[in-house]
């Protein structure tokens, strides 16, 4: 049952013996899953601070004025971090285990996907209330909020076999949910919102997430593709149809970004053939769209694995990290290539860095560029690993960060 657990800090003598507030204008979030920690980064020197917080399993973060939600990978709850005091404020509990996470633009209401229970949560950071209320959709898994924070997309696991045709809408003010199915769809992974509240680009896995035809009685990968969606009417009363534009074939589609009118793709497609051009020994592809033609403009080998990382910095760079790619040797001894492309937009160049072969994984599992800085953080194989924008490298001139443990997120609660 949906319950409240009291904070830490609240009441008068804990909040006695609860820190001071570090007074740091540039702070980072670094959520610590094998510790079970939240640490509290000076950005501005690339430093630990003091502060630390209690998370069971701390993995993905969210942050929305002042407002941080931590997803706990190993009890069923998430925990609210109030980013101004510097305390954990709440923890909402579930029903089980959350497999995502998101909240509003103003901070005032946090979501969780509940897959093995078809279910999402919501409640409030104010008084970390979890609503009796319960969104059901089948093996939820991805959630993604609107710029604005008044629409809310639920993805099925494409692995659950359940909803290939289907995605999930939810008005976060009233809490009405609405299952828009098409054609159109086919294994729906995740989206990327257009300029709009209700306009958003639909990122068909297909082939990738399992879905295939058949050719002459053999089954055959679909292709991946990119559909946009305008649910302006969907809840309406009564509810109009979901207005949907021509499929754009890309090679693969599980992670997206736009920036201006271009929509940046990036996904593995099924191979055999191999992609044309890789220099690696498998390659996922990059896909730039022209969102005002509904046309690819061009596209780019990377990494492979399932890509669900990518950011964007003020040099023109491009991080896109994956999960599960083929591993490669890099160019010195004890060295590879691993899950992170780096891509630069206005010379359309690749690289790929290399890292230490003595990593356990080389998953990228968080990107946090650094406002007002040519840095940004990559979390890789449980690491922190400080990037020079610029240099399209770990930068030489900062001490790097050793993070005892698994790192698995960052996020910057500073402007």
């Amino acid at each position: 049952m949906a319950a409240l657990v009291a904070a830490i800090g609240c009441g008068s003598s804990q909040q006695s013996n609860t820190p001071p507030p570090t007074g740091l204008s540039k702070r980072v979030l670094l959520s610590n899953q094998q510790s079970s920690t939240v640490n509290l980064l000076d950005a501005k020197k690339d430093v630990f601070s003091t502060k630390a917080f209690p998370v069971p399993g701390a993995a993905k973060m969210v942050t929305a004025n002042g407002q941080t939600i931590v997803l706990n990978s190993t009890e069923p709850d998430i925990t609210v971090i109030d980013n101004t005091k510097e305390i954990v404020s709440f923890t909402m509990l579930l029903d089980d285990l959350p497999v995502d996470i998101a909240i509003t633009a103003d901070g005032t209401i946090a979501f969780a996907a509940e897959s093995n229970l078809g279910e999402v949560r919501f409640g409030t950071t104010a008084d970390g209330n979890v609503s009796p209320t319960i969104l059901h959709v089948p093996a939820a898994r991805r959630l993604v909020m609107s710029p604005k924070g008044t629409k809310l997309l639920v993805f099925s696991d494409p692995q659950s076999g359940t909803a290939i045709n289907s995605i999930f809408l939810v008005d976060t003010a009233t809490k009405a949910i609405s299952q828009i199915t098409s054609a159109q769809f086919d294994q729906p992974f995740t989206a990327v919102f257009g300029t709009s509240e209700t306009q958003a680009f639909i990122l068909n896995c297909a082939g990738q997430c399992g879905s295939t035809h058949l050719v002459a009685g053999v089954p055959v990968p679909n292709p991946a593709s990119v559909v946009s969606v305008d649910f302006t009417n969907v809840q309406a009363s009564p509810p109009g149809p979901a207005n949907f534009s021509a499929n754009v074939p890309v090679a693969g589609a599980t992670a997206g970004l736009l920036s201006g009118s271009i929509l940046y793709v990036a996904g593995t497609p099924p191979q055999p053939p191999p992609v044309a051009g890789c220099p690696l020994s498998r390659c996922g592809v990059l896909t730039a769209i022209n969102t005002g033609s509904l046309t690819p403009v061009t596209s780019v080998p990377i990494t492979d694995g399932v890509h669900e990382k990518m950011a964007i910095t003020t040099t023109a760079r491009i991080y896109i990290g994956a999960s599960g790619c083929t591993v490669d040797p890099g160019t010195a001894p004890n060295t590879v290539r691993g899950c992170l492309t780096i891509f630069n937009i206005n010379t359309l160049a690749t690289k790929f860095p290399q890292e230490s072969a003595f990593r356990q994984d080389f998953d990228v599992t968080g990107l946090q560029p650094i406002s007002n800085r040519n840095v940004i953080y990559v979390i890789q194989a449980g690491e922190l690993d400080i990037f020079d924008t610029t240099a399209d490298a770990i930068a030489s001139n900062i001490t790097q960060i050793d993070v005892v443990g698994k790192a698995i997120d960052a996020v910057q609660i500073d402007p």
